[in-house]
């Protein structure tokens, strides 16, 4: 099991209400998800990848989840991708409420992870304060990307979706309202993480590194009329790393050993008769880091009774200040996916990527990946 740490006070609030014994609550509900994907990459032999040597025997590589660490190579696997969640719900009154929910992936060292503890208070019809462990709402795609049945894809595209710290501990307040036609809904966010053998690093460096952000504040805004849906989102915090072996932090190439990062994304989607078009735009800030990146995907699907096919386009293209001492990574996907529904709560899907990696000199280098997953709610 992956270590989980926080010294944040409303994540310990946020448990202990969750051991509250069931019969302080009025109603509780629970609910669960799951994946089952298997994949492999293919492709020209790329011997000089800049990854961790735990991957540079491989031919091809292919990085289907960031975040956790999941990378699909020549041997078919169910690793990287398949995963198991069960959340629980317990409401008080109308207006407070518990929640949590553990996922456990197939991943080594992340057996089992503790995604979501929190407390909801509902301050008015249109306020509502959040304490305690919550997703990281980057992405449109954040608050359900584990949930694979969700969406029509195997998986959001890995060009865009991943950076090293995917929850945080903290406190979040949103306001929604109908104005008019339209649905609104605006989210400020304050906390912090601290990942503990941080997967995403184990993809770069050999030894285990511990990530901490510190300080995050956030801002979403969420929109919707009709056929029509958008989210604009703009997140910050400081960002500290740590080798988890001697406990000596790690400065930056900007020669600092806590820095400065933002990350800022639109989304803007559509749902008209059968047709389903997604798309995201992006920009992060970590120039002190090494780099700022660009990023955007574009998905449309087209649904036919029990199937729906969806084609897509991606990219991610850093730069940086420090041209001497770090190589920017350049990617770029296409994807197509077939969905069937197979019964009430689950679908198989069935998808092929290509992934072209175009740095200078490579770090995942250019791979196909075939990938098939049977996605379920329950």
């Amino acid at each position: 099991m992956r270590a989980f740490r926080s010294s944040s006070a409303v994540l310990a609030l946020a448990l202990g209400a969750l051991a509250a014994p069931a019969a302080c609550a009025q109603d509780l509900s629970l609910s669960g998800f799951g994946t089952l994907a298997l994949g492999r990459s293919s492709g020209s032999c790329e011997s000089n990848a800049a990854m961790a040597s735990a991957y540079t025997g491989y031919c091809t590589r292919a990085i289907a989840d960031w975040g956790h660490g999941g990378v699909y190579t020549p041997s078919t696997s169910a690793k990287p991708e398949s995963r198991l969640g069960l959340q629980g719900q317990a409401k008080f009154d109308a207006n407070f409420s518990a929640t949590v929910q553990l996922t456990a992936r197939s991943l080594e060292e992340q057996h089992l992870n503790l995604e979501w503890a929190y407390l909801t208070a509902r301050l008015s019809p249109d306020w509502t304060l959040q304490l305690g462990r919550k997703r990281l709402p980057l992405y449109y795609y954040s608050d359900f990307q584990d949930i694979g049945f969700a969406y029509n894809t195997v998986r959001p595209s890995p060009d865009v979706y991943g950076w090293d710290v995917v929850n945080y501990n903290g406190a979040s307040l949103a306001w929604s309202r109908d104005v008019g036609e339209w649905t609104l809904r605006a989210e400020a966010l304050a906390g912090s993480e601290n990942s503990k053998k941080n997967p995403y690093s184990r993809l770069v460096v050999d030894d285990p590194m511990d990530v901490k952000w510190s300080g995050i504040t956030g801002l979403v805004l969420e929109f919707s009329r009709d056929w029509f849906s958008g989210r604009l989102s703009y997140t910050r915090s400081q960002f500290q790393q740590t080798d988890h072996n001697t406990g000596v932090v790690l400065a930056t190439l900007s020669g600092k050993t806590r820095v400065n990062q933002s990350f800022l994304g639109a989304a803007f989607n559509a749902d008209i008769g059968a047709w389903t078009l997604r798309s995201e735009v992006g920009r992060s800030d970590r120039a002190e880091l090494g780099y700022k990146a660009s990023f955007y995907l574009l998905t449309a699907g087209y649904r036919i009774g029990a199937y729906t096919l969806t084609a897509g386009t991606s990219q991610y293209r850093e730069t940086t200040p420090y041209p001497a001492d770090y190589v920017p990574v350049v990617d770029r996907g296409s994807l197509l996916a077939l969905r069937y529904e197979l019964h009430k709560g689950g679908a198989l899907k069935l998808q092929y990527d290509r992934i072209s990696d175009r740095g200078s000199s490579p770090f995942a280098g250019s791979a196909r990946l075939l990938s098939a997953s049977y996605d379920f709610v329950f």
